[in-house]
């Protein structure tokens, strides 16, 4: 199942690169997003999400993120930099389940816009607990990801592909992540989201994917929410989970 869920994915990622057009003002909710910051703008993002009903080896259980909780700034017309923190804490459904709370890392990035439909990110996640789930982290993890996108009509096709390699003791558990969605504006005020995202099988978690329905409301200015409620397809995903996050520009 792996490999043929990698191949699916490709075969999306290859069709989106072969795109080029111009970006709308619509955001991601799970997935990265093509657009960097303008030089010197600073942007707080904080996110929110409960868990329920994960699974890491069979055994279930449920957890509340914080994630992610930090900064990122524009250093150009194509260039920011960022860093933030992502906090877990796990409740056992199954006994032997996951029954910890820590933290998940520090990640710092770069990301630089290729042009208006590509984005590359590279970032690495150091000083996580290794003993947590779904993220823990022992060592130094080094990632890649890959956003695009395309706008259709009025609204925005995008998608996102990238590679973690793991240090420390899961070294061997190195995996890929894809994602594709689509929003639609609904005015200049709020959008409609749909999203698929899933990862490759990693640390005692098997292949995981989810759908995710959700929207963005510019609350003020300077203020953008994302609440949204995702549905778990492959039974190691979260079997449903609410969240939200928070943007703040300054």
């Amino acid at each position: 199942m792996k490999h043929g869920l990698l191949c699916t994915v490709l075969g999306i990622i290859m069709a989106i690169a072969g795109w080029t057009a111009a970006q709308a003002e619509i955001w991601p909710l799970k997935i990265e997003r093509v657009n960097v910051l303008p030089r010197g703008q600073l942007v707080m993002d904080a996110g929110i999400a409960f868990e329920q009903d994960r699974e890491l080896a069979g055994l279930e259980y449920d957890n509340v993120r914080l994630a992610p909780l930090g900064l990122r700034y524009g250093l150009g017309d194509s260039a920011e930099v960022g860093g933030f923190i992502a906090f877990s804490s796990n409740s056992a459904d199954n006994s032997g389940a996951p029954d910890e709370s820590g933290l998940e890392g520090l990640t710092l990035f770069g990301k630089l816009a290729m042009n208006e439909s590509f984005s590359l990110q590279l970032g690495a996640t150091i000083l996580g607990d290794d003993d947590i789930a779904p993220y823990a982290n022992d060592g130094v993890d080094l990632f890649v990801n890959i956003p695009m996108q395309r706008q259709i009509a009025h609204g925005l096709l995008y998608g996102q592909f990238g590679y973690r390699i793991q240090g420390g003791d899961f070294d061997d558990t190195s995996y890929f992540n894809f994602g594709i969605g689509y929003g639609y504006p609904l005015d200049d005020r709020i959008g409609l989201n749909v999203e698929l995202v899933g990862e490759q099988e990693q640390k005692g978690t098997r292949n995981t994917l989810e759908l995710v329905l959700g929207g963005n409301i510019i609350a003020t200015r300077n203020v953008r929410i994302g609440p949204y409620l995702s549905i778990g397809i492959y039974d190691d995903s979260p079997d449903v989970a609410v969240g939200s996050f928070l943007e703040v520009t300054f």
